[in-house]
């Protein structure tokens, strides 16, 4: 990570948030690849084993824009929205990232804020999310449906501070058929439409353990 911060792939604040105390993280070559990826604009799909470090491919280049668009002075809005299929994924993911961001000592105005809203949170926690929108929101599949399609104020808002999303990303992609390929489709379709820049379209990221690739195993 120090690096990328020298080369100025990654800005100084997200080099003091990835590293174990006084030791920065050595990424592993798809980890640097989709670090590249995002820096040109580009989507892309990570296919690595169970345990490859898959949710850093996109949580270091989120996390340097946001930190990129704090520090010229953006506003704190919703930039990234993370889908997870199973809330105990979304659960752990939060405390991962939790514990980087809480070590860094980036002072609160450029320190990125990570929430979950996936239907665990209360009214008040939820009403909290609504008035303060956090730059990452973790959700799932139905929560995100609900945010697009429920008329509940909250919610409202809460899909209203994600817009001009910059980051769409889907953790533990698999290849869905029917109709829930048909689901997964139109969510995304929607999330684009509803809250997406048509001039700065949102850079798509997924990762999966179980897709291969054509004549794979």
């Amino acid at each position: 990570v120090d690096d990328l911060v020298a080369s100025g792939d990654l800005d100084e604040a997200t080099g003091r948030i990835f590293r174990f105390g006084a030791t920065p993280i050595r990424f592993h070559r798809h980890q640097a690849q989709s670090i590249a990826k995002v820096r040109m604009g580009q989507s892309f799909v990570v296919t690595t084993g169970t345990g490859s470090g898959k949710s850093l491919c996109f949580f270091v280049p989120v996390v340097d824009a946001i930190v990129r668009a704090l520090k010229a002075g953006g506003p704190r809005c919703t930039r990234a929205i993370i889908v997870y299929p199973m809330n105990a994924l979304a659960n752990s993911q939060i405390k991962e990232i939790e514990k980087f961001i809480s070590q860094s000592g980036l002072p609160d105005n450029i320190r990125p804020v990570v929430k979950r809203y996936t239907g665990q949170e209360d009214r008040e926690e939820r009403q909290r999310i609504a008035d303060n929108p956090p730059d990452i929101l973790l959700t799932n599949f139905m929560m995100a449906e609900l945010l697009l399609t429920r008329q509940d104020e909250q919610d409202t808002r809460v899909i209203g501070n994600a817009s001009g999303l910059e980051f769409i990303v889907l953790d533990e992609l698999h290849t869905y058929r029917g109709r829930q390929g048909a689901d997964v489709a139109m969510l995304m379709r929607r999330l684009k439409a509803r809250i997406g820049d048509p001039q700065h379209p949102a850079i798509c990221v997924g990762t999966s353990a179980t897709m291969a690739s054509e004549g794979g195993t």
